[in-house]
């Protein structure tokens, strides 16, 4: 055992149990993330992103009709450059266009939006679809 000076500190030759229990936590808990990154750098195939989208609804206010919806990717790339383009149809016919881009939209996670038009969409057919992006 030594003493500090002050004679208040006492220093044991040998380590608490407690510092063997926390440096075996912390032993386990490397070695768990180092085989779960290996694992994955092993095991992971390239995908591409796979993006769907659901409207949500619709509402108007002072710029427009603003048509709500989420696109999700399910796929364990992520992907960037996200667009997606909307479009109002009446019978058949284009009445409206609008895009979007999103900066990215994760892997296996959803990311919400809005596309505003000027003509109500009440009534009409509208499609959100995703048109392209870019890998990362």
């Amino acid at each position: 055992m030594t003493t500090v000076k002050s004679g208040h500190s006492t220093e044991y030759d040998q380590p608490h149990w407690i510092e063997w229990v926390a440096g075996m936590l912390s032993l386990v808990l490397i070695l768990a993330i180092i085989g779960w990154v290996g694992y994955e750098a092993v095991t992971r195939t390239d995908e591409t992103p796979e993006l769907s989208v659901t409207l949500l609804g619709t509402d108007s206010g002072p710029t427009g009709h603003r048509v709500t919806f989420e696109v999700e990717n399910i796929s364990t790339a992520t992907a960037a450059a996200v667009v997606l383009h909307g479009e109002i149809t009446d019978n058949g016919e284009v009445v409206e266009e609008a895009e979007v881009t999103f900066d990215y939209v994760p892997s296996q996670s959803k990311a919400g939006g809005a596309l505003i038009f000027q003509t109500d969409p009440t009534g009409k057919q509208v499609t959100i679809r995703p048109v392209g992006f870019t890998d990362p």
